[in-house]
């Protein structure tokens, strides 16, 4: 039974983490650059140019989006800004219009 458990939560992952690269393709490809994408259930994503995490977090929160900064998961200052976006726990469609308001925040 976990076996089947385990296959069908990584089906249902696999299905959401296209949804999140689709929906970052078609509304913030030439913002930033997507790391991460090939397993877990988050992706980072790197502003191309200069934001304050911070703010970008604060104008995603406004939004009704919640994305994390990657800055608490340095020891030092990370070289750049970044965003967490975790999908695991969301529908697809959610998370399509997750990433549509965040676009229109950043």
């Amino acid at each position: 039974m976990y076996e089947r458990h385990l296959r069908r939560v990584r089906r249902r992952n696999a299905a959401r983490r296209r949804a999140l690269l689709e929906a970052l393709e078609d509304h913030l490809a030439e913002r930033f650059e997507v790391s991460g994408a090939g397993a877990g259930a988050h992706v980072v994503v790197w502003p191309s140019r200069r934001v304050s995490e911070a703010g970008a977090v604060e104008l995603a929160a406004a939004r009704g989006v919640g994305v994390y900064g990657i800055a608490p998961y340095f020891l030092r200052r990370p070289p750049r800004p970044g965003i967490i976006l975790g999908y695991s726990r969301l529908r697809e469609a959610d998370i399509r219009e997750g990433v549509r308001r965040l676009a229109e925040a950043l």
